[in-house]
């Protein structure tokens, strides 16, 4: 959008000069079969072209020289200029070719050549300047000449018009002659700094020279005779081309422009803040390399991200393969314990009918296929409801406490809120309750008391209680058959755990506490299982 809004300013600033020979060179009859596409073109043209040409600036010099991409012609008049042992340098813009490098010898100067555009009777002259090094070699005056031209042959009071670096004061110094009794000299008001681009402009006329400087009138001198220009004398950079005050310029010269009327302080002003004549193509330079960075760093990124997302996906592969593996173990393991517990009860039952006991046998056989359609029910699930696990625990104490000859008193207590919608793994306290009641109680003769309680641990964890005032885990070793297999129970809740966790990511475990008095009397034993809260519905 902006290279188009720049190539129509170019094309109405063109047609702005052309337009009326259109009209005078067409007939009405040509204009009206113009299509009207062009018609409204040419109406946009002739509604710009005034809005341009009033934009433009008013400052239309005589001559100029820019040097830009190492060009020796002066821009209007298209002469060719004389350079001696210069080179071609950055500008004030940082532009590489676009100035000229004097190097402050005899040898090293520009020639901008001799004719009337360059030495106007009533005229200003602009001049971009850098100097770098103060040049004592040389003889006379104690100035560097960035530019000048002659009024006449003689040694003193030479100068038609000169721009100089006074060298002790370190001010820009400009003068003009036509003999001595008609001289003026103007200084700026302070010291410039070396190795920085300062903007220099005189203005003349029969009555006043002025001096500017960076934009600023130094000082407006009374002159009071007509500028004399020596024939056949050119104008020079950078030296000074004098016998007597032979002296010589070492830095950069740029935009050096010939006007032939008195500049005002705001057309001074408009050249000292001059833009970048490059701005353009700099911004375009800027902006490539800002789109190329961005597009680099969108690769990156996009380089990244693929490899962040391949690697999350193999991640997340492989945590699904782990926990389809924890799932299928887990399910193994529980296929295991139900066995157990149903080899366990079944045994009771059998015990009932070789004992004739009919009675407790059917009461028995009831409860226990209540008990087993409720654990069917759920098999299908690795997770199971609080409040449904512990309506399977009582019925299966109470189970229990009917194959003991209801020889113990039980308790289940809750103190969790809404307890059907919190999940618990399935079949992990039954084991602890079977072995609290088997190895336990079993073991104590009498006043036999089981408690199991649930309260909250945090937001993601449950503890169950299991306590029993039975013999103790010491004595139930002692009386263990060292023959007899080991139960398998504890090592199948200790991998359910350890891949639940896994699985989850919520740490469980279970611990025995062993009760004893002073004596050392055991008082039962106290486990503590902290279980994980699955999911909340």
């Amino acid at each position: 959008m902006f290279m188009l809004f720049l190539t129509v300013k170019v094309f109405v600033f063109n047609w702005s000069a052309w337009r009326l020979s259109l009209f005078q060179n067409s007939a009405f009859g040509k204009f009206k079969a113009l299509s009207p596409t062009k018609i409204t073109f040419i109406f946009c043209l002739f509604i710009l072209a005034p809005i341009d040409v009033q934009s433009q600036s008013e400052l239309h010099p005589k001559a100029k020289f820019s040097f830009d991409n190492k060009n020796d012609r002066e821009l209007i008049n298209g002469k060719k200029i004389k350079t001696q042992g210069t080179s071609f340098c950055e500008d004030r813009f940082g532009n590489a070719n676009n100035a000229i490098y004097l190097f402050g010898n005899e040898f090293s100067y520009v020639n901008l050549g001799n004719y009337p555009a360059l030495k106007p009777k009533v005229g200003s002259i602009s001049v971009w300047f850098k100097i770098e090094r103060d040049v004592w070699s040389g003889k006379g005056y104690r100035a560097n000449p960035i530019i000048l031209t002659k009024s006449r042959k003689e040694d003193n009071f030479f100068e038609a018009y000169g721009i100089y670096f006074e060298l002790e004061s370190k001010k820009v110094t400009t003068s003009s002659a036509r003999d001595s009794l008609r001289q003026v000299v103007v200084q700026s008001n302070e010291a410039i700094k070396m190795y920085e681009w300062h903007h220099a402009v005189i203005t003349y006329d029969s009555s006043f020279f002025n001096l500017y400087l960076d934009g600023e009138l130094q000082r407006k001198a009374i002159k009071k005779y007509e500028t004399a220009f020596m024939e056949g004398d050119s104008v020079l950079v950078g030296f000074s081309a004098n016998k007597k005050n032979s002296r010589y310029m070492e830095g950069a010269v740029d935009d050096i422009q010939f006007f032939d009327k008195v500049l005002t302080e705001r057309e001074v002003d408009e050249l000292y803040q001059e833009p970048n004549p490059n701005r353009f193509r700099l911004y375009l330079s800027w902006g490539l390399q800002i789109l190329a960075l961005v597009l680099f760093i969108a690769f990156v990124v996009w380089l990244i991200t693929k490899r962040y997302k391949a690697v999350l996906q193999k991640e997340q592969d492989k945590n699904k393969l782990n926990a389809h593996l924890n799932e299928l173990e887990t399910k193994a393991i529980r296929s295991q314990m139900n066995p157990h517990f149903m080899f366990n009860s079944l045994n009771t039952l059998q015990r009932f009918i070789l004992e004739k006991d009919v009675d407790n046998a059917h009461l028995y056989l009831t409860k226990f296929s209540r008990l087993l359609r409720k654990m069917l029910e759920s098999s299908t699930s690795d997770s199971i409801s609080l409040a449904e696990e512990i309506s399977i625990l009582d019925q299966y104490i109470e189970l229990e406490n009917l194959r003991s000859d209801n020889s113990f008193e039980y308790e289940i207590s809750n103190s969790i809120a809404d307890s059907e919608k919190i999940f618990i793994p399935i079949m992990l306290i039954q084991p602890f309750v079977e072995n609290a009641i088997w190895h336990g109680l079993m073991a104590r003769k009498e006043n036999r008391k089981l408690k199991v309680s649930f309260v909250n641990l945090d937001e993601k964890r449950i503890l169950c209680v299991v306590d029993d005032n039975g013999g103790g885990r010491e004595q139930s070793l002692k009386k263990k058959d060292p023959f007899k297999k080991k139960s398998l129970a504890s090592e199948f809740i200790k991998q359910r755990l350890e891949l639940i966790e896994k699985s989850s990511g919520i740490s469980c475990s279970y611990e025995f506490i062993d009760k004893k008095n002073e004596t050392g009397q055991s008082l039962g034993t106290t486990v503590n299982i902290i279980l994980p809260k699955l999911n909340t519905l």
